[in-house]
C-alpha cells in the first residue's frame, strides 16, 4: 500500500523528501486501513517509531492505532499488534537509562519482559478458549484442561493457573488484552514526547545506513537471530511427551537405560525408583518426579536401599517436612509443584560438604561399612549417574537400539523412596497410597538453570568440566532448536573452540548425538526398524583410529578460509589451531615482492605446519641450547610458559609496538602478578633473546607469533567473512591472552560469549593467565573498541561451578588443600573460587611412607608383578619423564601403563575426564586408579622450599615474613598446580609413592589435616585390577586418542589387536620423527613413519584407508619427498595437499593437470589460488601450460586483468598480434614509455591514428609531471623521469604529423628542458597567447619567470626588456584573475596545465602535488569550485611574483642615482657596497635620464596592476610611497647634471600615457593618504612627502586638488613657536609656494623646516630651496627693461613656469637668511646644490647689499661699498668681479657634463644687442614668459 521508496533515508533527510513522504502517508491513511499502513511501516527497520515521533499528523495516527486494537481475543495473534508491540518495546528497551524520567525506565523493562513472554501464553489460552484439547489429562468431571509442564511454565510466568477451562481461558485472555492495550498506550505516549525525537532519528538513520553497507549479507542479517526470539531457551530443549503416560515426569538413569537395552533379562528384575524433585522447564519451580535408578534383582535391591538411605539421610527434618506429600485424604496423588528451594546442597548435613564435618565422617563411615559388607557392589553411581526424562525420543531410541544422548535432568531433593515392579497399569500402590505414574511426561532442564541468552562466563570449579562443557552444548542446542521452531529467523552461527582435537571431536559427537536423539521423537516405526539395523551393523565394526593430534585438519571438509564458511557449516566445532589457519588464509597477502615478517608467518601458518614450534619441539630442539642457565631452578615447561604467556602473549605485550615486551618493561612487571621469575627476569630475558635468535635462524614461529601476525593483519584489514553470533571457548585457560583477543573479534554479539575453564588445570604450554585477568582484558578491549570489537562495556558475569561430579570427597578434599596453599601464598596466580565439593565421600588417597629402615622398598612392592600379573587397563603409573619410565620397565618389566611427563599426562587423561558428556570417556575416568610416582623427588623445587611452605602453612600469621610468595619460592606455585592436577587425575583411588625427603612436608601437612592415609608399602598385587581384552582395547583406544601411542601399543598387544598395534606404531614413529632434532635423522624417521602408514592403509578399507594414506603423505612431505607426498595425497583423495606438494617440487604441469581433470576436488578459493600460481609461473618463464587453463583467449585476458597479472596479459596480447591493446594495457599500468613505443611500432604496421595517440599520451604524461608551478626544467632533465623519457620518444616526430597545438607544446617542453628562462620560452608564451591558448601562455610565462634574473648590475635596456616581458606575464595573470580572460576546467588546456582530472557527475579531482591540490581536504570539486580555487591561488601567485620582482628590482643600480663622489669630484668610489650608479659625468645624458624615469614608471605600472586587483592590502601604501619617492629622485636628481625636468622626452617612454596616468593616480592617492601623526617628530616626514608629491605633480601635470587636501584640519602642521602665521599651516604653505608659486609662503615654510629639521631629507629641502630661489631669480629684473626675464642666466629647470611675481627686497633677504642656515647644515658649502642656487642668485642680482650678503654666505670676500645707492666705478668693478666668480662657480658644476643646464635668456628684440656670456652657456631667445616655458618645458601630451 505504501511506496516505501519514498521513506528511504536519503529522501527523509531532505526537506522536500520528507514533505513528499508525509503527503503520501496522509493519502494512505485517508483511503487505507491503519493495519496495512502499520505493517508496511514495520517492514522497514525503525521507520515506524521515527514516523510516530516526527509525523505532523502523528496524533491522529496514534488514535487510529488504538481504535484498531482487536476486540476479539482469538484474533489478537493474527493482528498487527504483536509485531507493533515487539518492535516498540525493543526500541525503548535498548535506549540508555538516562533518556527516561522517574520510573519510566523500570516500566519499560517490565513491559519488555511481559511483551516477550506473553505471546506463547496467548497461543495456549486461545487454543483452550477455542476448545482445542492439548495433550494431557482431562478431568471430565471438572471439564478442565491440565496443560503440559512446558505450557504450565509459560502460563505461570504471567500468573495464570495451569488448570483451566475455556471460560477461564477466555477471561484470562481478556485480562491479557487489557494489559497489552495499556502497554501500547504507554509506548505511543512516549513516542509523542519530544524527548525521544532525537533517539528515533538516530536509530532510524543509523540502522538504515548500516543496512546499506552490509551488502550481500543484508537479507540474512535482516532476519532476527534465533537466540533473541525466545527468552526461555531451556523450554526449547524439552522432549516430546508420551501420550497417556500421566502428569508425573519419569527420570531414567543411564544405568536404567543400559538395563532396559539388555533385552529379555530385564523382565526378571524389578525397577528401583523413588519420588524426587526436579526443576521445571524455566527453573522457576520444582516438580515432583519419579526417578528410576535401574532394573535390579531382589538381591541387588537389598544392598541398594542401605546405600540410598545412607547417602540421603542428611537432609534434615525441615526438608522432610517440605517433601511430605500433601492431600493425605485422597487416594490418587498428582505431581506437586513447589516453589524452588533457596539453595542447592548448602546445608551442613549435605553429603557433599568437605570430609572434615562430623556428618561427612558419619556418612563416610557408613559408606565404608557398606563397601566392606558388599565389596563387589559399588552403588555410588546412583548419585553420580546422569538421568534422562522418559519421552517419545527415549522410547524410540530403545526401539532403534541407538545410543541415547538426551538432555540431562539433575535432581537434588529426595521425597520418598519406593520400589515397585514396572507396571502397565496406570497406578502403582505402596502402603495404601496410589501414585499417578503411568510412565511419564518430562520437562527438560540443562545443567545451568535459566538458559536465557545472557553473557556467561562458566569458569568452572576445579574439576567440574562435565557441567561447564555440557552447559555450553545445551545452550548451543537450545539456540539451534529455537531457530528450527521459528520460520522468520536466520540460522545462528555458533562456534565452539578448544585447543584439543579430541575434545572438539567428542563435543561435536555429543552435540550430534543430542540432535539425532531428539529427532527420534518424530520417527515412524519403519524408520526405527531401519535405524536399528544400521546401529547393529555399526556395533559390529571396530572403532575408527584417526590421527588424534591433528589439531589443524581433524575436521575434514571444513573450508580452508574463514570467509568461505557458510550457514551450512554451523554449528562448528573446531580447534583453535585450525581456526587460526583459516583466518590466516584470509589475511595472508601472496605478494613475493613485498616482504613483511607478519605476512611471512601467515604464509607459514597456511602452508608449512612443520615450522610451528610446539612445546614438544621447544623441548627437543630449543631447550638444550637454553637450559644451561635455567635448568638449575626451572624446567622447560616454566620457561616456555613465561616466553609465550608473559613476554609475548600477555596483554602488556599485545599493547607494545612490536608485540613483545622489551627487557625493561618485562623486568618492571609486578612480582605479585607474575611471580615465577620475579628474581631472575634478566636471565630469563637473555634466554628469550637466544630463543628468538634461534627461531629466526630456523625459520620457525610459535603460537604467540601466529596470533600476533593475524591481529596485525586484522588491524589493517577487517575480518573477512561474517562474524559468529555465539562463541563458546572450552578450556580457555589453555589459551594466551592475545588468543582471547582474536577469538573476541570473531563474535559480533557482546552477549554471545561463553568462556569456560579452570586456571588450576592449565595444561597447554605457554598459557599463563587467570580468569580475573581475562575478565578485565575483555572489558577493556570492549570499552576501547579495539580492532573493531563491539561491546557493551560492562564487566562480564562469573559463574562458579563448585560441585565435583567426577571424583569422590577423599580425592577432592586432598586436591582442595593444594588449591588453598596456592590461594594463600600466591593469590595472584589463581582465581579465588568457592571451595570445591564432591557429590559423595570416598577413601582418602594412600601415601606409601618409608619403611622402618628408612627406605622405600620398591622391589617388594612391585615384586608381585610380572608375567601375566600387571596393573589393569584402567590403572596407570604417572611419572615425571621418560627416563623414569624407562628405569621402571628396565627394573620391574612391563608391569603397567606408565605415563610420563605430567603435563602430557594431563592432555591424555585430562581431556577424557573433561568429556563427562561422553559416556565411554566418563566411564573410563570413573574407574581409573592412579599411582603418582616420585612426584616430589623429581621436583624442581628443593627440599628447603617445600619445608618453608609447610612451615608457612602451619604458621600463617608469620607467613608473610617467610617470603614464600617471592622468587625463588614462586617455583613452588607451579609445582603445586602440577600436584593438584596429578591428584585430580584419579577418580576413585590415588596412591602416592615417593622416597624423597621432599615429600615429607606435604605428607605431614596432609596427615595433620586428615586428608591422606599413610601406609607402609605392601605387595602391589592387592591393588591390581583385572582387565579383560575388551577393557584393554577400550583403554588402548583412549590412550591412542590422547596421543599416548606407546602406551596404546601396550594395551592393544594385551587385547590381541595386531592391526591396531601397527596403526599405533605408525603414529608412534611419526611422533618420534617430530621430536628428532638432527635433519638427517629426522628425514629418515619421517620416511619410516610414512612407510608404516602405507602398510596400514594397504590392509585397511573404507575411509580409514584414505586417512592413513593422507598421514603417509604428510610424513613424506615432512621428509621433503614432495613427489611421493603428492602421490599419496592423490591416493587419499586430497588433491589440495597434492597440489601443494607439486608446487614445492616445481611440478606445475601436475598442478595444471589437477585443475583440468579434478577441479571438483578443490575448494573454489584453492582452485583460484592454484590457477593464479600456475599462470604466474608460466608467465614468468614465458611458457604455455600443457593443458589450456581457460576456455578462450578473452576469458584468459579477463582473468589476467582481474588478478593484475599484467605481464602475462601483455605477452598474450602480443602473441595474438594486438599491439594497440598492448599499448593500452601498458598505459593503464602507468608505463607510458612502453605504451608510446608500442604505439609508434603499431604506426609502422599501419595504425593510422597510433601517432596521434602516442603524442596525446606523451603530452599527458609530461603535463601530469610538469603542471603549473612544478620544477619543469629539473623534471625534464631527470633522465629517470617518465616525462623526460616520453618527451624524447616524440621529439623527432615530423612536424607534419602533428597538429599545431601539439607541436607548440612539444617545442615548449623541449625549450624548457634546454633552459627555462630563455627568449625561446618567452616567445612560445607569446605564440600561445596569440593563438588564444591562454592557459599554455600562462604556463610558458610562469616557467620563464619562475626564477627572476640577476639584474643588480644590469644595464637599463636589459631591465627595460625584462619589465616589458614581466608586464605581459602580470597582465595575463591579472586578466585571468579578473575573469577578463577566463580559464575554465572544461578547457582541456586548462586541465593539463593545472592537473585537473574530470570525474563523474560533472565533478573534478586535482592531481596530488599540483598547483591547486590541497592536502587534508576533500578532492572532489564542481566546476564553480575549481574556478574559485583557481582564482584564489592565481591571485596569491600574482601577488607573490610581483612582490618578489619588486624586491629584486628595487635594489638594481640602474634605477638608483649616481654616486656623488664620482660625479662631483671625479673620484673613485671606495664604498664596497655602494648602491649608486657609477657613470662619469661625461657619460650622463638625457637618454639615460629618460630611461631611468621610464623604468620607474614601468615598475609603478606593474605594481598598480596588483594594487588595482587586490585593493589596499597591508603594505600597499608603504610600497606606493617608496616608489613615488624613488620616482621623485629620478625626476629631480640630487645631482642636476644627471638630468632635470626640462630633459624629459615622453616619446622615449613605453606607453607614456598609461604610465603617467598611473603615476598621477598614485599622487592623488598618496596626498589623500598622507596625514601627520600626533608625534611631532613624524611631522617632518609628512612635510617631506608633501614636497615630493607636490613637485611630482608639477612635473607630471594632471588634476589634483593638493591645496584642498593639505588644508584639511587633519593635515595641519603648525608653525608653533617659531613664527606667528595667520593660517598656521606649514603643509599648505609648501604647496602654495610650489604650485602658485608663492615665495613668501615658501620662505616661511623653509624657515620652519630649517628650524625643526632633525629628521628632514636634506636633498628634498635643497630642492625646495632651489624652487624658491628660482622664483626669486625670476623676479629680479636684472636688465631693468620691460621684460623681467631678459639677460637672466639661470638653470632651465628654474624657468619651467617663469611667470613669477615681483618680490620685495626683504623677501630675498629672508631667503638668504634661510639659505645661510641651510649652508651651515650642509657644511660643504662650495659643492652643494644650495651653493649653486646662491651663486645663480648672486650672479643675477644687481643689488650691492644682496650681493655682499650672498658672498658672505659662499665665504667669498665681500665687496667694500661706501655708498650702496651711488656706486662708484670701483664698486661696479668689485661687483663685476664678484659676478665672474659666481659664474665660474656655476660653470665649474657643469664642467664636463653632457647636459648643459644653464641658459642665457635673451629677449628676441635684444638678441643682436646682447653679448654671449660664455660659449658654454647657450642663449635662449624668447618673446614672453610663456614662450620661455614652451621652449624649456615638454609637458606630457596627454
Amino acid at each position: 500500500m505504501l511506496n516505501l521508496n519514498k521513506f528511504s533515508v536519503p529522501k527523509l533527510q531532505t526537506e522536500e523528501g520528507q514533505y513528499d513522504a508525509f503527503e503520501h502517508l496522509n493519502d494512505a491513511l485517508a483511503v487505507g486501513h491503519i493495519e496495512d499502513v502499520v505493517r508496511d511501516l514495520l517492514s522497514k527497520p525503525a521507520l515506524l517509531v521515527y514516523i510516530l515521533s516526527v509525523f505532523p499528523n502523528a496524533k491522529s495516527m496514534r488514535t487510529k492505532i488504538l481504535d484498531a486494537f482487536p476486540t476479539d481475543p482469538l484474533t489478537l495473534q493474527q493482528s498487527f499488534i504483536p509485531s507493533l508491540l515487539s518492535k516498540t518495546s525493543a526500541f525503548f528497551f535498548n535506549l540508555p537509562s538516562h533518556a527516561f524520567q522517574g520510573d519510566e525506565s523500570r516500566t519499560v523493562g517490565r513491559y519488555k519482559r511481559y511483551v516477550t513472554d506473553v505471546w506463547p501464553a496467548v497461543g495456549i489460552l486461545s487454543s483452550i478458549a477455542a476448545g482445542t484439547k492439548l495433550s494431557g489429562n482431562t478431568n471430565h468431571k471438572e471439564k478442565k484442561t491440565v496443560v503440559l509442564n512446558h505450557d504450565a511454565t509459560i502460563l505461570r510466568k504471567l500468573n495464570i493457573q495451569s488448570s483451566l477451562d475455556s471460560d477461564i481461558a477466555m477471561e484470562s485472555l481478556g485480562d491479557v488484552m487489557a494489559i497489552l492495550l495499556q502497554i501500547l498506550e504507554f509506548y505511543l505516549d512516549l513516542l509523542s514526547d519530544p524527548r525521544f525525537v532525537g533517539h528515533c532519528e538516530e536509530v532510524f538513520f543509523d540502522h538504515s545506513g548500516q543496512q546499506d553497507d552490509e551488502g550481500e549479507a543484508e537479507a540474512a542479517d535482516g532476519l532476527p537471530p534465533a537466540y533473541t526470539q525466545v527468552p526461555y531457551l531451556g523450554a526449547t530443549l524439552a522432549t516430546t511427551d508420551i501420550n497417556r503416560f500421566g502428569e508425573w515426569p519419569i527420570l531414567m538413569s543411564a544405568s536404567a537405560t543400559k538395563h532396559l537395552s539388555s533385552g529379555d533379562e530385564m523382565m526378571r528384575k524389578l525397577p528401583n525408583y523413588q519420588i524426587d524433585r526436579t526443576l521445571d522447564d524455566d527453573g522457576q519451580a520444582e516438580r515432583e518426579a519419579v526417578k528410576v535408578y535401574g532394573i535390579y534383582s531382589h538381591e541387588q535391591l537389598g544392598h541398594i536401599w542401605p546405600w540410598l538411605s545412607t547417602l540421603l539421610n542428611g537432609r534434615g527434618e525441615a526438608d522432610r517436612q517440605r517433601c511430605t506429600l500433601a492431600g493425605s485424604g485422597s487416594a490418587v496423588y498428582n505431581s506437586a509443584v513447589l516453589p524452588p528451594t533457596p539453595e542447592e546442597f548448602t546445608t551442613d548435613e549435605s553429603p557433599i560438604l568437605p570430609m572434615r564435618t562430623d556428618h561427612m565422617r558419619f556418612v563416610k563411615d557408613r559408606y565404608l561399612c557398606l563397601l566392606l559388607r558388599c565389596p563387589s557392589q559399588d552403588f555410588s553411581c546412583l548419585m553420580s549417574n546422569k538421568y534422562f526424562k522418559l519421552s517419545t525420543a527415549y522410547l524410540n531410541g530403545l526401539i532403534a537400539e541407538q545410543k541415547l544422548e538426551l538432555p540431562l535432568q539433575l535432581t537434588f531433593v529426595v521425597v520418598s523412596s519406593v520400589c515397585l515392579p514396572l507396571l502397565n497399569a496406570s497406578t502403582g500402590q505402596k502402603n495404601g497410597r496410589s501414585y499417578n505414574a503411568q510412565i511419564l511426561a518430562m520437562s527438560l532442564e540443562g545443567v545451568v538453570p535459566g538458559m536465557s541468552p545472557v553473557f556467561e562466563y562458566s569458569f568452572g570449579s576445579r574439576s567440574s568440566s562435565i557441567r561447564k562443557t555440557t552447559a555450553m552444548v545445551y545452550k548451543m542446542l537450545g539456540i539451534q532448536r529455537t531457530w528450527e521452531q521459528l520460520s522468520d529467523s536466520r540460522k545462528p552461527r555458533q562456534l565452539f573452540v578448544t585447543r584439543f582435537p579430541v575434545l572438539a571431536a567428542k563435543v561435536e559427537e555429543f552435540f550430534s548425538g543430542l540432535v539425532e536423539s531428539l529427532a527420534l521423537a518424530g520417527c515412524t516405526q519403519a524408520e526405527l526398524r531401519n535405524l536399528r539395523s544400521q546401529n547393529r551393523d555399526a556395533k559390529s565394526k571396530e572403532p575408527q583410529m584417526a590421527d588424534p593430534l591433528n589439531a589443524l585438519n581433524y575436521r575434514v571438509g571444513t573450508p580452508q578460509k574463514y570467509s568461505d564458511l557458510g550457514d551450512h557449516d554451523f554449528q562448528l566445532f573446531i580447534t583453535f589451531d585450525q581456526l587460526a589457519r583459516m583466518i590466516a588464509a584470509d589475511s595472508h597477502v601472496d605478494d613475493p615482492n613485498c616482504y613483511d615478517r607478519h605476512n611471512f608467518i601467515l604464509g607459514e601458518v597456511i602452508n608449512d605446519e612443520s615450522s610451528f614450534i610446539t612445546y614438544e619441539i621447544f623441548t627437543a630442539n630449543y631447550w638444550p641450547r637454553l637450559r644451561s642457565a635455567l635448568a638449575q631452578h626451572y624446567g622447560p615447561w616454566l620457561v616456555f610458559s613465561e616466553f609465550m604467556g608473559v613476554i609475548k602473549g600477555s596483554e602488556q605485550a599485545f599493547r607494545s609496538p612490536t608485540g613483545i615486551l622489551d627487557r625493561q618493561t618485562y623486568t618492571n612487571l609486578s612480582a605479585r602478578t607474575f611471580p615465577v621469575f620475579a628474581e631472575d627476569r634478566h636471565s630469563l630475558y637473555s634466554a628469550f633473546e637466544s630463543y628468538s635468535k634461534l627461531k629466526r635462524e630456523r625459520g620457525g614461529y610459535d603460537m604467540a607469533d601466529r596470533t600476533y601476525a593475524i591481529l596485525k593483519a586484522l588491524s589493517r584489514n577487517p575480518l573477512k567473512g561474517l562474524p559468529v553470533d555465539r562463541l563458546y571457548v572450552d578450556e580457555v585457560q589453555d589459551n594466551l591472552i592475545i588468543d582471547i583477543m582474536l577469538l573476541r573479534i570473531l563474535c559480533n554479539n557482546a552477549d554471545g560469549l561463553f568462556w569456560a575453564g579452570d586456571t588450576a588445570q592449565t595444561i597447554s604450554a605457554g598459557s599463563s593467565f587467570r580468569f580475573a585477568d581475562l575478565k578485565s582484558f575483555i572489558y577493556r578491549i570492549e570499552a576501547e573498541r579495539s580492532l573493531g570489537v563491539k561491546g557493551r562495556c560492562k564487566k562480564p558475569e562469573l559463574f562458579e561451578l563448585a560441585i565435583n561430579y567426577r571424583s569422590h570427597g577423599g580425592i577432592v578434599n586432598c586436591a582442595q588443600s593444594v588449591v588453598e596453599l596456592i590461594t594463600d601464598f600466591w593469590p595472584e596466580s589463581i582465581d579465588p573460587l568457592e571451595t570445591e565439593q564432591a557429590m559423595m565421600g570416598g577413601p582418602k588417597p594412600v601415601f606409601f611412607a618409608e619403611s622402618e629402615d628408612g627406605s622405600l622398598l620398591y622391589e617388594p612392592f612391585f615384586s608381585g608383578l610380572g608375567g601375566s600379573r600387571e596393573l589393569g587397563a584402567e590403572q596407570c603409573i604417572i611419572v615425571r619423564d621418560s627416563v623414569v619410565r624407562r628405569k621402571i620397565r628396565e627394573r620391574f618389566g612391563d608391569i603397567a601403563v606408565i605415563l610420563y611427563d605430567l603435563l602430557r599426562t594431563l592432555e591424555a587423561y585430562g581431556n577424557k575426564q573433561r568429556l563427562g558428556l561422553c559416556k565411554k570417556a566418563r566411564d573410563w575416568s570413573l574407574r581409573v586408579s592412579v599411582f603418582l610416582y616420585n612426584f616430589f623427588e623429581d621436583s624442581a623445587a628443593p627440599l628447603s622450599q617445600w619445608r618453608v611452605l609447610s612451615t608457612a602453612f602451619n604458621n600463617r600469621e608469620t607467613a608473610s615474613s617467610l617470603g614464600v610468595s617471592g622468587s625463588p619460592h614462586s617455583v613452588l606455585c607451579t609445582e603445586l598446580k602440577n600436584l593438584y592436577v596429578g591428584i585430580t587425575r584419579a577418580q576413585k583411588k590415588l596412591y602416592i609413592l615417593d622416597q624423597s625427603q621432599k615429600s615429607e612436608p606435604m605428607r605431614e601437612l596432609w596427615s595433620s589435616e586428615g586428608l591422606i592415609e599413610v601406609a607402609p608399602p605392601t605387595d602391589i598385587c592387592r591393588y591390581i585390577g583385572k582387565s579383560s581384552p575388551k577393557q584393554w582395547a577400550a583403554s588402548g583406544y583412549k590412550l591412542f586418542n590422547a596421543g599416548q601411542f606407546q602406551e596404546a601399543i601396550r594395551c592393544f598387544e594385551r587385547a590381541d589387536l595386531p592391526r591396531q598395534v601397527r596403526i599405533a606404531k605408525a603414529y608412534q614413529l611419526r611422533q618420534v620423527a617430530t621430536s628428532t632434532v638432527r635433519a638427517s635423522g629426522r628425514q629418515g624417521a619421517f620416511l619410516a613413519a610414512a612407510e608404516a602408514f602405507v602398510r596400514c592403509a594397504d590392509e585397511t578399507t573404507g575411509t580409514q584407508k584414505t586417512d592413513f594414506y593422507g598421514d603417509a603423505a604428510k610424513c613424506y612431505a615432512s621428509a621433503d619427498h614432495h613427489l611421493d607426498a603428492a602421490k599419496f595425497y592423490i591416493v587419499a583423495d586430497d588433491y589440495a595437499g597434492a597440489a601443494a606438494q607439486y608446487r614445492k617440487a616445481g611440478r606445475f604441469d601436475r598442478i595444471v593437470q589437477i585443475l583440468a581433470y579434478h577441479p571438483g576436488k578443490l575448494t573454489e578459493s584453492l582452485k583460484q589460488e592454484l590457477l593464479y600460481t600456475c599462470v604466474v609461473h608460466y608467465s614468468r618463464n614465458n611458457l604455455r601450460p600443457p593443458y589450456p587453463l581457460f576456455a578462450s583467449t578473452e576469458a584468459e585476458l579477463k582473468y589476467l586483468e582481474e588478478k593484475g597479472l599484467h605481464k602475462a596479459r601483455i605477452d598474450l596480447l602480443e602473441l595474438r598480434g594486438r599491439s594497440r591493446e598492448v599499448a593500452e594495457v601498458q598505459l593503464s599500468l602507468g608505463r607510458p614509455c612502453d605504451g608510446i613505443q608500442t604505439l609508434l611500432r603499431a604506426e609502422l604496421r599501419g595504425g593510422l591514428d597510433a601517432v596521434q595517440r602516442a603524442v596525446d599520451v606523451a603530452l599527458d604524461a609530461v603535463w601530469r609531471a610538469c603542471s603549473f608551478d612544478m620544477p619543469v626544467h629539473d623534471i625534464l632533465c631527470n633522465k629517470d623521469s617518465d616525462a623526460h623519457k616520453v618527451l624524447n620518444l616524440i621529439k623527432d616526430i615530423p612536424p607534419g604529423r602533428l597538429n599545431a597545438s601539439d607541436s607548440r607544446q612539444i617545442r615548449f617542453f623541449l625549450a624548457v628542458e634546454r633552459s627555462p628562462h630563455t627568449e625561446t620560452v618567452y616567445r612560445l608564451g607569446e605564440e600561445f597567447s596569440d593563438w588564444g591558448e591562454d592557459a599554455l601562455a600562462l604556463m610558458a610565462f610562469d616557467v620563464c619567470f619562475s626564477q627572476l634574473p640577476a639584474l643588480y648590475s644590469a644595464h637599463a635596456a636589459q631591465i627595460d626588456n625584462f619589465l616589458k616581458r614581466f608586464e605581459r606575464y602580470v597582465s595575463l595573470l591579472v586578466s585571468i584573475v579578473s575573469d577578463e580572460t577566463p580559464l575554465r576546467p572544461t578547457d582541456p588546456h586548462v586541465r593539463k596545465v593545472f592537473g585537473i582530472v574530470p570525474s563523474t557527475d560533472n565533478h573534478y579531482t586535482i592531481t596530488e602535488g599540483a598547483f591547486l591540490h590541497r592536502r587534508f581536504a576533500h578532492n572532489r570539486h564542481l566546476s564553480a569550485e575549481i574556478d574559485l580555487l583557481l582564482n584564489d591561488r592565481l591571485k596569491a601567485r600574482l601577488r607573490q611574483k610581483v612582490l618578489d620582482q619588486d624586491n629584486m628590482i628595487s635594489v638594481t643600480r640602474a634605477l638608483s642615482t649616481q654616486c656623488p663622489y664620482l660625479v662631483l669630484h671625479d673620484q673613485r668610489c671606495r664604498k664596497r657596497d655602494c648602491g649608486h650608479q657609477h657613470w662619469k659625468r661625461t657619460s650622463l645624458n638625457a637618454t639615460m635620464y629618460n630611461m631611468k624615469i621610464n623604468l620607474h614608471l614601468q615598475q609603478i605600472r606593474i605594481l598598480d596592476m596588483l594594487f588595482s586587483l587586490e585593493g589596499k592590502y597591508e603594505d600597499w601604501h608603504a610600497r606606493m610611497t617608496s616608489w613615488l619617492n624613488r620616482l621623485y629622485s629620478a625626476i629631480y636628481c640630487p645631482i642636476y647634471v644627471e638630468g632635470s625636468v626640462p630633459d624629459l622626452n615622453w616619446n622615449t617612454f613605453r606607453d607614456p600615457a598609461t604610465c603617467v596616468d598611473v603615476a598621477r593616480k598614485w599622487i592623488r592617492e598618496a596626498i589623500e593618504y598622507l596625514e601627520p601623526t600626533r608625534d611631532p617628530k613624524d611631522a617632518m616626514g609628512y612635510l617631506m612627502n608633501v614636497i615630493r608629491v607636490t613637485r611630482l605633480h608639477t612635473a607630471l601635470g594632471g588634476e589634483c586638488a593638493l591645496q584642498e587636501y593639505v588644508s584639511r584640519e587633519s593635515r595641519h602642521v603648525s608653525y608653533g613657536e617659531y613664527m606667528s602665521m595667520v593660517d598656521d599651516n606649514v603643509s599648505a604653505d609648501i604647496v602654495a609656494s610650489i604650485v602658485d608659486p608663492d615665495p613668501i609662503a615658501g620662505v616661511s615654510a623653509l624657515f620652519f623646516l630649517l628650524q625643526d629639521g632633525v629628521d628632514m631629507d636634506l636633498a628634498v629641502v635643497c630642492d625646495f630651496a632651489e624652487e624658491i630661489c628660482g622664483t626669486l631669480v625670476s623676479s629680479l629684473h636684472p636688465s631693468g627693461e620691460l621684460c623681467p626675464l631678459h639677460d637672466l642666466v639661470v638653470p632651465r629647470r628654474w624657468i619651467m613656469n617663469p611667470g613669477k611675481p615681483v618680490l620685495e627686497r626683504d623677501i630675498i633677504q629672508s631667503f638668504l637668511f634661510c639659505l645661510e642656515l641651510l649652508m651651515n647644515i650642509l657644511r660643504s658649502r662650495r659643492v652643494s646644490s644650495a651653493a649653486c642656487s646662491a651663486s645663480v642668485l648672486g650672479y643675477n642680482v644687481r643689488d650691492m647689499g644682496l650681493c655682499k650678503a650672498i658672498a658672505e654666505i659662499l665665504l667669498l670676500p665681500p665687496p667694500e661699498v661706501r655708498d650702496k645707492r651711488n656706486l662708484s666705478l670701483q664698486d661696479l668693478r668689485q661687483l663685476a668681479s664678484l659676478r665672474r666668480q659666481y659664474l665660474e662657480t656655476i660653470l665649474a658644476l657643469d664642467s664636463g657634463a653632457a647636459i648643459k643646464d644653464l641658459v642665457h635668456l635673451v629677449h628676441r628684440n635684444n638678441r643682436y644687442l646682447t653679448l654671449r656670456i660664455s660659449p658654454r652657456i647657450p642663449q635662449l631667445f624668447f618673446v614672453d614668459a610663456a614662450d620661455v616655458s614652451k621652449q624649456v618645458k615638454q609637458s606630457p601630451p596627454f
